[in-house]
This record gives C-alpha cells, sequence and structure tokens, in this order.
C-alpha cells in the first residue's frame, strides 16, 4: 500500500550550497558582523533597486529600529493592523507607546486607508501596515494619509520579499521596510531581517543604532588599541552574523527561480479554485505582485474545510490570528470587516517543498467538497 503524501503548510527552502558556506564561515575567524554582512546588504540592493539598506537579526527589530529612527516613545500611537503576525506589534510596545489597530479590507486581508485615516490623533506617529500573505497593500494611498498628517509608513514586509506594487519592488515605497529572512521565509538566513530605506540619513541612524548607538564606521583606534568614540543615541545588539548572511547570500541566488514556481502553484489555485461552491478567492490586483508565501481563500464552515484537508493529507493554517484578541494589545476591538475575515480565512500551502501536482491534489480535494 502507498503511503500517503503529506503535503506540509510550510517547508524552508535552503540553497545547495548554504550549508558549506555556513561552515567555512564558521571555520573562520569572523563568525560574527563582518563583510559578509556587507555583501549580503549589497547583493539585496543589486536585486531589489534599494537605495539603502542595513541587515540586523530579525524582522521584529527592524520594526522597533524603523520606531526609535522616528522617536516613538511613551504618550504616542502606532495606527496598526491586527491582521499580521504580532512580531509587527510588540515593537511599538517595546517603544512605550500604543498600538491603534485600523481595521482590513476583507477582500484582501490588508490594512483599509480609509479607515486608517479615521483613527489618526495628534498623538499618531507612524502608520503601520503588514503586505498579508505577500500581497501588497494600497501603498499609494497610505502614503499620501501619512504626508497630510507628517508621520511616516513603515511597512512590515517579511512575507513581500520580491512583491511588486505599480511596477517598483517593495522596499521603494515608504520610508521604513521590514524585510524577514527568519526559517519559512521565501529568503532564509536561518533569522534575520533588513531596513530597507530611502535617505542616506536614516541609513546612518540604523547603522548606528544595529550596534548599541555606535559608530563602527567614523570610529578610529588610539594608541591603547581601544576605540575612542561617544555613543549619543539609543542602540541595541541587532546586528546580523557572518553565518546568516552566508546562508542569506546563497538563498538570495535562488529569488528568480522560487519566483516562477510560486507563481505557478499560485496559478494553479487562481484557476482550480475559481467559482467553488464556499469558497472565495481574495481580490487579485492588477497592479502588483504578490511574492506568494501562502495562498489565502476565504471559506464557508472553515473547521469542515480544515478537516477535509487534513484527512488528505493537506496541512493548511490561519498562519496568523488577530493582534487585537491578545491581551497584551488590550484585547478584541470593534472591528467588523476583520471580524469576517477572520472567521473564514485560511491559508492553503505554497511553497518549493511542492510541485503543481501536489497543488492540483490541492484544488481537486476542494471542489469535491467539506
Amino acid at each position: 500500500m502507498t503511503a500517503r503524501k503529506i503535503v506540509p503548510m510550510f517547508s524552508p527552502y535552503l540553497a545547495p550550497r548554504c550549508a558549506e558556506r555556513a561552515a567555512e564561515v564558521l571555520r573562520s575567524p569572523m563568525i560574527g558582523q563582518g563583510q559578509l554582512v556587507d555583501d549580503f546588504e549589497a547583493a539585496i540592493k543589486r536585486v531589489l533597486k534599494l537605495p539603502h539598506l542595513v541587515a540586523v537579526n530579525a524582522a521584529s527589530s527592524v520594526i522597533r529600529l524603523a520606531l526609535s529612527i522616528n522617536s516613538v516613545g511613551p504618550g504616542d500611537e502606532v495606527v496598526t493592523t491586527p491582521m499580521t503576525c504580532t512580531l509587527t506589534n510588540h515593537p511599538i510596545l517595546e517603544q512605550f507607546a500604543t498600538p491603534v489597530f485600523a481595521d482590513i479590507q476583507p477582500d484582501t486581508g490588508n490594512i483599509d486607508p480609509t479607515d486608517v485615516e479615521r483613527r489618526i490623533t495628534p498623538r499618531t506617529k507612524a502608520i503601520l501596515c503588514t503586505h498579508w500573505g505577500g500581497t501588497p497593500c494600497d501603498l499609494d494611498e497610505l502614503n499620501a494619509i501619512a504626508r497630510r498628517h507628517g508621520i511616516p509608513v513603515v511597512e512590515d514586509a517579511s512575507e513581500a520579499f520580491g512583491a511588486t506594487y505599480r511596477s517598483r519592488s517593495i522596499g521603494l515605497h515608504s520610508r521604513f521596510v521590514a524585510f524577514s529572512f527568519q526559517a519559512i521565509q521565501i529568503i532564509t538566513a536561518a533569522e534575520g531581517g533588513a531596513l530597507a530605506l530611502q535617505s542616506g540619513s536614516d541609513e546612518g541612524q540604523a547603522r548606528r543604532r544595529r550596534w548599541y548607538g555606535i559608530d563602527r564606521v567614523g570610529r578610529r583606534p588610539n594608541v591603547l588599541g581601544y576605540y575612542d568614540f561617544d555613543v549619543a543615541t539609543v542602540g541595541f545588539g541587532y546586528h546580523l552574523t557572518n553565518v546568516a548572511a552566508a546562508i542569506g547570500i546563497e538563498n538570495l541566488a535562488t529569488l528568480p527561480e522560487q519566483q516562477a514556481h510560486r507563481r505557478r502553484i499560485a496559478n494553479t489555485y487562481w484557476s482550480g479554485l475559481a467559482h467553488v461552491a464556499g469558497l472565495s478567492l481574495l481580490r487579485r490586483c492588477d497592479d502588483r505582485e504578490p511574492a506568494y508565501p501562502f495562498f489565502t481563500v476565504l471559506v464557508e464552515q472553515r473547521d469542515e474545510f480544515c478537516r477535509k484537508l487534513h484527512a488528505a493529507g493537506v496541512q493548511v493554517s490561519i498562519v496568523h490570528a488577530r493582534n487585537d484578541e491578545y491581551s497584551v494589545f488590550g484585547g478584541r476591538r470593534d472591528l467588523p470587516r476583520l471580524d469576517y475575515f477572520s472567521r473564514e480565512y485560511i491559508g492553503l500551502p505554497l511553497h518549493m517543498g511542492m510541485t503543481v501536482d501536489d497543488a492540483a491534489h490541492v484544488v481537486e480535494t476542494i471542489r469535491s467538497g467539506w
């Protein structure tokens, strides 16, 4: 009897030379932050055509860096999305500020710009958005609102590496953009993140704050062999290591291959799941190309749907729960469109560890009913 194949919800993808490159670094005298981190940053900027970028140890660190550079602190508010991983919103609390949750668009899962503007007050210091499932938010609208109120947009693009909005890479549209290189992201460094910026001034601040407020470029050693410098700003231990950068460099080279494969699987879902009773596809926007870390659908009788898929060997997941349900953020808010979305959405697997035939199996299982 043939064993049933399991299609996991997520599967880390590592380029063939990742282990060898990491081992080379471990045998070297420089396993912490060094030249390979600079090389990784340069490679990301080249691939995405970004002007400025600083690599760090995690995506949550990226967001806190952005908030810190923007002087978000006690008494301030950040208008943000509740439909995201908690990594997006914990940095607001770490800066002793208050997250103000805006409602979402029920046909994308992304924050609703109209509701964002309604929630802005004199205490608002930033707008924080997440590209749900790798599909970019309405960035022109969000940045127009931000300009009217003199505040920046911070994008959590953890799931949107390689995505585009109006023919330009994510990372080019807002003052601060956070990428993630966590284990199951499209480009992984085992763990890590990067902050894309539009100005050299912000980049300089990010570099100093990444390493405890120390200017590692401008400092000079004295005759005692120690660096004589001042620390003038708050900083963190957010630096990336050469070990992680080596893995990231190897994986970054696979981005075109990954994009092509993920689009093939996504297209199998888009075409195969159209007009299925009890299931709705999200809105497909012609002016943006998603990154496709997973594929979201809205389904009736979600528990029964999940049981049917699991019985067929297909793992599915909500991926992230609405953050306003967690007591650390103050508890559930009155967000009617999020109420609908959070009742019905489910993520389908979409990764390099599955084939188009696997995606067809998912489609056939769903089309047979639940």
